[in-house]
């Protein structure tokens, strides 16, 4: 009887998958003809359902709208999203914007590697785009080594032609020449791949990539960094793998690099880079990660489907506090697929390079907490297991993430054993936990769903966790008292106390830890 019932949903989800795509491609058909008509808002309401049904294509097209503010706001980590999201299915065009993406730090960390990547992945399949650009790049030695050869072929690719087969030259045994070895060694050859002169940057640490040619002596060779002329650190100019961050002034500057060994000094290799919105901003920015995990990759852990309901919500709430004084608020949302060990741990590096010490982060997390036989805590990402704890996102993986996020920072946790990542009284490896954080970190609050470890009950009429749908609730509005200005970190803590012990009947009790004693603030303020 359970074979037959198995056998029967199967065929059922099978049938609505089929229709979600049928819908999804009217939906992406109608978008197109409104998107040629000049109606952008009603194309991307379209291309946006077509994409959450998975269309690719819409996908794509969802991230082109937010990239270009076309019928929504623009919205740098939407429109990285959702062509990641693309990229993932395999499509060109978003592989092509993707590696843009990367390349200028827009709505990711700047990553030139990944960007290289998904280059040639997408000039891999034919766009003609991605190869007239990767051919310009080994043209020119940019975010690649300069090579001619490579250069010419892509170019071919892109126009369609075979490239012409090399001849081949034999070289006679008398005409071969004497070995490097009997000259004098050449002085180091270094120059930068990325960015180019006169490129645009918002942040305070600028990712340099680099080729060193140093005839078999890289590894003894000094890379050194100027910025107007000053000397950059060591610490700050580690080299790896032909990468280098560099600190920047808050204004245009120029960065030199020359490379230094046994053999001699190479010539400098020079940039100006350009300071955008120099002037700024009065208001801070509100920068939020939600994640929503509700499958996973072992028995033993339930699939909680709500969480991916819960981080939407949680999302839609942050979203609307644009204003309230927030300059710009923008969210990160990572559901189930896109909720990778990867994506989570980019998604933190996202906040620690958009954010400015004046502005606010927020980490929202909803899904399965794990705790090993050594008491440690564990965020379970999309298809973790406790039998493959690497793949998991752990404490100590979270703390160094958080380490690098310059301003105050808010962590909601709504999980099963949340209280393994923050109650110090019941574990002895969370209160090294939130020892290490004192030490790495001020400016950070921690609220936990539960000082058990239990997770919260589920309230079928609205569909949350108790934790989520309080914290929601919080956000909007329903913790405002008379007189309040705006939503306190203090307030937030007492209404979630006094409204999950109310849902849950007593049974649950939300936790709160404040590391480093961070004096209590408003996350945002009331609307007249």
């Amino acid at each position: 009887m359970n074979r037959i019932f198995t056998f029967v949903f199967m065929i059922f989800l099978n049938a609505v998958a089929v229709m979600a795509a049928d819908n999804a491609d009217d939906w992406l058909k109608k978008g197109d003809e409104l998107y040629d008509a000049g109606r952008y808002k009603e194309a991307a309401e379209l291309y946006l359902r077509a994409a959450e049904a998975g269309n690719a294509e819409a996908q794509f097209k969802t991230g082109y709208a937010c990239y270009n503010g076309e019928g929504t706001a623009k919205d740098y980590a939407s429109a990285a999203m959702w062509f990641k999201r693309a990229a993932r299915n395999g499509f060109a065009k978003a592989e092509y914007n993707l590696a843009y993406c990367y390349m200028n730090g827009r709505g990711v960390p700047r990553d030139y590697t990944k960007a290289e990547q998904l280059l040639k992945q997408s000039a891999g399949k034919g766009l003609r785009e991605a190869c007239l650009t990767l051919a310009e790049c080994y043209a020119e030695g940019i975010l690649v080594e300069q090579d001619k050869d490579e250069s010419e072929r892509w170019k071919a690719k892109a126009e369609g032609r075979k490239e012409e087969p090399k001849p081949v030259v034999i070289v006679k045994q008398e005409e071969k020449k004497t070995p490097a070895a009997a000259t004098r060694p050449a002085q180091p050859v270094v120059k930068i791949l990325y960015p180019e002169d006169q490129s645009m940057f918002h942040t305070d640490v600028v990712k340099l990539k680099y080729q060193l040619i140093a005839g078999g002596a890289e590894a003894e060779t000094d890379v050194n960094v100027y910025v107007d002329g000053v000397k950059q650190p060591k610490t700050r100019a580690v080299r790896q793998a032909g990468m280098i961050d560099v600190n920047v002034p808050s204004h245009d500057c120029t960065v030199m690099i020359y490379a230094t060994n046994n053999n001699g000094n190479s010539e400098p290799a020079t940039i100006r880079l350009i300071r955008e919105n120099v002037a700024q901003a009065e208001l801070p920015k509100l920068f939020a990660v939600a994640v929503g995990v509700g499958e996973y990759n072992n028995d033993k852990l339930p699939n909680l489907k709500l969480t991916c309901k819960d981080a939407g919500d949680f999302a839609t709430a942050v979203a609307a506090k644009k204003g309230l004084p927030f300059a710009d608020v923008q969210v990160k949302l990572l559901r189930d697929s896109e909720a990778t060990r990867a994506d989570i741990f980019e998604a933190m590096e996202w906040l620690a390079q958009e954010a400015s010490p004046g502005d606010v982060c927020i980490f929202f997390f909803a899904g399965h907490g794990f705790r090993d036989q050594k008491d440690r805590f564990f965020f379970m990402p999309y298809h973790a297991s406790p039998d493959k704890l690497y793949d998991c996102f752990s404490a100590s993986d979270f703390r160094m993430a958080a380490e690098e996020i310059n301003c105050k920072l808010l962590i909601f946790v709504d999980a099963c054993y949340s209280g393994g990542l923050f109650e110090g009284s019941r574990s002895a490896a969370a209160t090294h936990f939130v020892e290490q954080l004192r030490r790495a970190k001020n400016g950070m609050l921690l609220y936990a769903s539960s000082a058990s470890d239990t997770k919260s009950n589920e309230d079928p009429a609205w569909g949350n966790g108790a934790f989520t749908k309080a914290l929601v609730e919080a956000f909007g509005g329903a913790a405002r008292r008379d007189g309040d200005e705006g939503l306190s970190t203090q307030e937030l803590e007492m209404y979630l106390y006094r409204q999950v012990r109310k849902t849950t009947d007593f049974r649950q009790t939300p936790i709160f830890i404040n590391p480093g004693g961070m004096e209590h603030f408003n996350i945002f303020t009331y609307e007249n």
